[in-house]
C-alpha cells in the first residue's frame, strides 16, 4: 500500500492484544539461586530482577524492610542472562519469590507464557490490577488473569535539537507531511535530518514500533487477536505494508550508511547540531543528554507522527514487569510487597529514580518529568504496546531485525519482508 494519507478515527484501545519482548540491558550482572526456606516461615523475601529494576527498587526495598521487618535477598542480571537462568530456576524450584518477567508472550519467561503454565501467581485480586491501562493490562495477562505488576514504563520518543530547529525556524512536526517537510528543510540546510545508528538493527525496530502504534494499533486494536486466530497476517494487512513503506521513506533522511553506524555515534551527531532528529527509548535519554554541553536543555521531545491526524498519534510504551513465583512458599508476602510498590508515592518514587513513566496511575507533574512534552498523550490514553510484544514468538522480532536491514539495504522489498515475518509468526508461541 502506498504512503498516501488515509482518514482515521481517533485511537481506541481494546484488551484483545498479546505478546512480548524483553528489553536488553548490557550491564554487569550476577545470578541468583534460592536455596529455599521451610514452610514459608522465613522473614526473607528474595528478588531476581534486571539491573535497571534493581536501581529503582533499592530505596523501596529498604523502606519495606523498615515497615514490615523483613529482609530482602535481592539479585539482578542483564535481560539475556536473567531469561536463561530464570527458566532453569523455575524448573528446578530454586527461583526467587519476586521475579522479573517479560511482557506478553514473546519470551520463554514472559508473563503470558509462564502464566499459562501456572508458574506465576494470580494477581487479579490485587487492588492495583484495576488501575492498569489497556496497553499495559494486555501484556500483564495470561488468559483472563493478571500475573504481572508494572514497576515502570519506557516510551519510544523522537528527540530534536532545539537550537537547530530554532535556527531553521522549524516547528515540531505533528503530522506525517509536517515530518517530511521538516526533514526536507534540514536536508537543504546541510544537516542530517534523522540521526540513525542502525548497527545490528536494534534501533531500526523502534521506527517500526513508532509507526505501527499509530498506523496499526490505533486503527485496529484487535488485529493481533485476529492474527493469532489465523484470520489475517502481516502480508494481508495494508496497515503493515504502510508501516514499512513509510519506514523506507524515512530512511531517505537517515544518517548516511546508517546500517553501519553505531547508535551512540548518531546521537552525538544530534548533540553537536549536525542532525535534527533521532528516535530512541526514553531510558536512553540520560546518555543522549550527556553528549551535549547543555545537557537536557539542548533537546525537545515529540511522538513520531505517522499520518495526517495529530490527534491519532500514539506513543509506544513498554512496561517493565515484576511477578510472583507461584511455587514460592511466600506468595502472600510477595504479593503484599507488590501492593506496597503500587502505592502512589512509591510508583512516583520509582519513576523519578529512573526517569521513566510510572507503571500505574497518573503521570508525575510535568515540571518534574524528563518526558513532560509527551505526557499529554499518556494522560489521554494515547499509548500502544511495542508491536513485537503482541507477536506470537521472539523469532518474529529477530526476523524483523535481520530482514529490516535487508529492506533498507534494498536487498529485499516490503512484500518479501512481510512474508518472512509471517513464516516465523506462524510457528506460534514458544
Amino acid at each position: 500500500m502506498s504512503t498516501s494519507v488515509r482518514a482515521r478515527r481517533r485511537p481506541r484501545v481494546r484488551v484483545a492484544l498479546a505478546a512480548a519482548v524483553a528489553a536488553v540491558l548490557a550491564l554487569p550482572s550476577c545470578g541468583f539461586v534460592r536455596s529455599g526456606d521451610e514452610a514459608g516461615k522465613s522473614t526473607t523475601l528474595s528478588a531476581y530482577t534486571s539491573p535497571e529494576q534493581n536501581t529503582g527498587l533499592k530505596e523501596l526495598y529498604a523502606a519495606y524492610e523498615k515497615q514490615e521487618g523483613v529482609t530482602f535477598d535481592a539479585s539482578h542480571a542483564a535481560a539475556e542472562e536473567l531469561n536463561q537462568q530464570l527458566r532453569v530456576q523455575l524448573t528446578s524450584g530454586t527461583a526467587a519469590d519476586v521475579i522479573r518477567v517479560s511482557p506478553g508472550y514473546s519470551s520463554p519467561v514472559s508473563a503470558g507464557v509462564l502464566g499459562q503454565t501456572d508458574e506465576l501467581a494470580d494477581l487479579s485480586d490485587s487492588a492495583w490490577a484495576d488501575r492498569l491501562d489497556d496497553s499495559t493490562a494486555v501484556l500483564a495477562q495470561a488468559g483472563d488473569r493478571t500475573v504481572a505488576y508494572p514497576v515502570g514504563r519506557n516510551a519510544i520518543v523522537a528527540a530534536y535539537n532545539k537550537e537547530v530547529f530554532a535556527e531553521l525556524d522549524l516547528e515540531v512536526p505533528t503530522t506525517w507531511s509536517e515530518l517530511l517537510d521538516a526533514c526536507e528543510a534540514l536536508k537543504k540546510a546541510g544537516k542530517t535530518p534523522i540521526a540513525a545508528g542502525l548497527v545490528e538493527g536494534i534501533y531500526l525496530q523502534f521506527y517500526v514500533y513508532a509507526l505501527a502504534g499509530t498506523l496499526v494499533h490505533a486503527e485496529q486494536p484487535d488485529l493481533d487477536e485476529r492474527m493469532r486466530a489465523g484470520k489475517t497476517s502481516f502480508a494481508k494487512e495494508p496497515a503493515w505494508t504502510e508501516v514499512f513503506d513509510k519506514l523506507t521513506k524515512l530512511s531517505e533522511y537517515f544518517t548516511p550508511h546508517a546500517l553501519g553506524t553505531p547508535p551512540d555515534q548518531a546521537q552525538q551527531e544530534l548533540a553537536r547540531g549536525k542532525a535534527g532528529i533521532t528516535l530512541l527509548v526514553s531510558a536512553g535519554l540520560p546518555q543522549l543528554y550527556d553528549y551535549a554541553p547543555d545537557g537536557a536543555e539542548t533537546f525537545g521531545l515529540f511522538a513520531l507522527p505517522a499520518d495526517e491526524d495529530p490527534g491519532a498519534t500514539m506513543l509506544p510504551t513498554a512496561p517493565d514487569f515484576l511477578a510472583v513465583n507461584a511455587a514460592s512458599p511466600r506468595v502472600a508476602q510477595a504479593k503484599k510487597f507488590l501492593d506496597f510498590l503500587s502505592r502512589p508515592k512509591n510508583v512516583d518514587r520509582y519513576a523519578k529514580t529512573l526517569g521513566v513513566l510510572p507503571g500505574l496511575g497518573k503521570t508525575p507533574d510535568a515540571k518534574d518529568s524528563p518526558l513532560a512534552e509527551v505526557l499529554p498523550l499518556v494522560e489521554e490514553g494515547r499509548t500502544a504496546p511495542y508491536a513485537n510484544y503482541l507477536w506470537s514468538n521472539g523469532d518474529t522480532q529477530q526476523t524483523l531485525l535481520q530482514s529490516g536491514q535487508q529492506l533498507l539495504d534494498r536487498k529485499i522489498d516490503v512484500p518479501e519482508l512481510l512474508r518472512k515475518m509471517d513464516k516465523q509468526y506462524a510457528k506460534g508461541a514458544p
